[in-house]
């Protein structure tokens, strides 16, 4: 790209077809048959891991997943490769997806103080008649009652006194990974609005820290040799890192791939109940993570001073989330951190089989794309996303605003991605400037800020007016761990 940078709108061109009277009247009744299907609208399950990496499935590279179910998801679906996430933590992620905004625009850390007067999804779904669920992690404000965001059911429902309850959670979490009662609870919420539309958002704890499978969980993935040599190199720096601290590789992917076929078996027997409810054709569902896998954090083994409840052995070592060939992880904005993976099944609507490496799509999308798909009307210049219905449904889609990132500091910095370019500013005097073309080195290797001067002046004003425009301070008293 060798021109002045832009962004435009792309405004979808009309075309005329010749065709004979009989074919025109067929292709009317189709059209009118195809418009009324689309006017019925789709209940809506959002599927989202915590800490995993882009390439973590088998579907997405990964040598030893075992996701059956979710690469079976993708081969009904589309799967999308350059999906971004809004944030770089837990909270700035969600964000984004609740409220469509990126997370450096609210003065108040949402994890504490929660949105403000900026609408959710949920809230807007709920105004158009959909039932709305929430399970699992929550970690967007400090109100978790029913109706908070105009989600109906947050949370499982108590059906047992507190005793046995918990005693029935704790066994299905050793029997079968310890996000499973909030699958349990989600599914009961679909058969009970299996009349639908519904909204259900189902987010997962597993793979955030700790990783720690009970041996059950860990017993069914089985054993596993590590080949170091099927990785590229970003992670066998993580392998050596591992080994530094007197880690096993094979036990720590072992233990962290268990945790991800746990969560894969909860996914299948959700599809398997729509399937039963025959809710299959109505319900579009979207998989992705928050951001990218955390880090290998420090071994705790022999240190019983910094030992906690959940860090007696050396599962801090089991961080073994995989990005593929891309630099960093969660809290770094370089690709690792902040690409996720996007797996969309819609049938009828979204194509089967289908692999997009083109469209370049943010978790600030989902708002109002899903709002266009079920009728309701926004004002886009509201939001920091966009329309990607075009995409999400097999077409050609170009983005036309850019992607920002920023954390909730006045002085952070901060970095963009504009087509092909991914550039990131810094704030700092003697910080440093990086600029990528993703298109060539999608891993992030090749610094071009010195070779591109004019491609960095005009990145670096964007960023600059966007930086301009945020909150002059930021209250992260309520700021709690991602």
């Amino acid at each position: 790209m060798d021109g002045p940078i832009s962004v435009h709108f792309h405004p979808q061109q009309a075309v005329r077809f010749c065709v004979p009277e009989a074919m025109r009247f067929l292709l009317f009744v189709f059209l009118g048959l195809c418009t009324s299907v689309l006017a019925a609208p789709p209940n809506i399950i959002f599927i989202l891991a915590d800490d995993m990496g882009w390439a973590d499935l088998r579907c997405q590279g990964h040598p030893y997943a075992q996701t059956p179910n979710l690469d079976r998801l993708a081969s009904d679906g589309t799967r999308f490769t350059q999906c971004y996430a809004t944030g770089v933590t837990c909270c700035p992620s969600r964000t984004g997806f609740m409220t469509g905004k990126f997370p450096a625009t609210f003065a108040n850390y949402p994890a504490g103080a929660g949105f403000g007067d900026r609408v959710t999804i949920t809230e807007l779904l709920k105004r158009q008649g959909y039932a709305t669920g929430h399970f699992g992690k929550w970690h967007i404000g400090p109100v978790t009652d029913h109706g908070t965001y105009g989600i109906d059911h947050i949370g499982a429902a108590a059906e047992e006194s507190g005793g046995q309850r918990k005693r029935k959670r704790e066994a299905a979490a050793s029997a079968r990974g310890r996000d499973a009662d909030m699958y349990d609870a989600a599914i009961r919420f679909i058969e009970q609005h299996k009349d639908g539309p519904f909204y259900v958002n189902i987010w997962d704890h597993i793979p955030h820290h700790p990783v720690n499978p009970s041996p059950a969980v860990t017993e069914a993935f089985g054993p596993l040799e590590v080949d170091e040599s099927l990785f590229p190199q970003p992670m066998r720096d993580k392998f050596a890192r591992c080994k530094a601290q007197g880690g096993d590789v094979s036990t720590h992917m072992r233990a962290y791939l268990a945790e991800i076929k746990a969560m894969d078996a909860e996914i299948g027997a959700l599809l398997k109940r729509l399937d039963e409810l025959g809710l299959r054709d109505n319900t579009l569902i979207a998989f992705s993570s928050d951001q990218g896998p955390a880090g290998i954090r420090e071994s705790l083994v022999g240190k019983p001073e910094k030992q906690g409840a959940n860090n007696t052995l050396d599962i801090r070592l089991n961080a073994m989330g995989f990005v593929g060939s891309f630099k960093g992880g969660k809290h770094d904005p370089h690709e690792g951190g902040v690409r996720i993976p996007w797996i969309l099944r819609w049938p009828g609507h979204v194509p089967a089989g289908r692999v997009d490496e083109t469209a370049v799509l943010s978790g600030a999308d989902w708002l109002p794309t899903l709002c266009a798909l079920a009728g309701v009307e926004i004002n886009a210049m509201e939001f920091d996303g966009e329309n990607a219905s075009a995409a999400w449904l097999g077409r050609d889609f170009t983005r036309s605003k850019p992607l920002l990132w920023k954390t909730s500091s006045t002085g952070s910095d901060p970095a963009l991605r504009v087509d092909r370019w991914k550039f990131h500013g810094t704030q700092r005097k003697k910080g440093s400037i990086e600029l990528y073309d993703l298109a060539t080195d999608p891993g992030e290797t090749i610094n071009l800020a010195d070779q591109r001067p004019e491609v960095v002046r005009q990145l670096s004003e964007t960023l600059a007016a966007w930086t301009a425009s945020l909150p002059k301070s930021y209250d992260k008293s309520d700021e709690k761990e991602d």
